[in-house]
């Protein structure tokens, strides 16, 4: 089958939020397998720095998707292909900080989520260029 952009990019974008999803999952299922989830001075709010990773990682991707499906223009297509390299860039860092305590379930993840993001460049770039 070959899909063709924007449902190319739409589709990576959501295997993208999904794998993130998954790798906050990952950190919450260790509980069933007796990891300590006490912070120090935890005080039963959020930080927002997870707010802050919600947002950029979960919710603005879905914005991203609904701008390549109501909206086309060149400084768009441009946007979204730079907003993917600074996606990819934070999954390389974050694959990077991972490899000081690895874990067998993570790994595989981030790496498969950088792959995927990577992919997503590609695409993006494509469907900027051929506008």
């Amino acid at each position: 089958m070959n899909i063709q952009n924007p449902l190319r990019c739409i589709l990576l974008w959501l295997i993208l939020i999904l794998t993130m999803i998954l790798h906050f999952n990952y950190h919450v299922g260790e509980m069933f397998y007796g990891i300590d989830v006490v912070r120090p001075d935890s005080n039963g709010s959020i930080p927002l720095g997870t707010h802050l990773i919600r947002n950029v990682f979960y919710h603005l991707p879905i914005l991203w998707i609904i701008i390549l499906i109501y909206k086309d223009s060149k400084s768009i297509r441009m946007g979204l292909f730079t907003v993917s390299i600074i996606y990819t860039l934070a999954h390389v860092m974050h694959l990077i900080g991972e490899l000081t305590r690895p874990d067998l379930s993570q790994m595989p993840l981030l790496t498969i989520t950088l792959a995927v993001s990577i992919l997503l460049n590609i695409e993006q770039y494509k469907y900027w260029k051929s506008f």
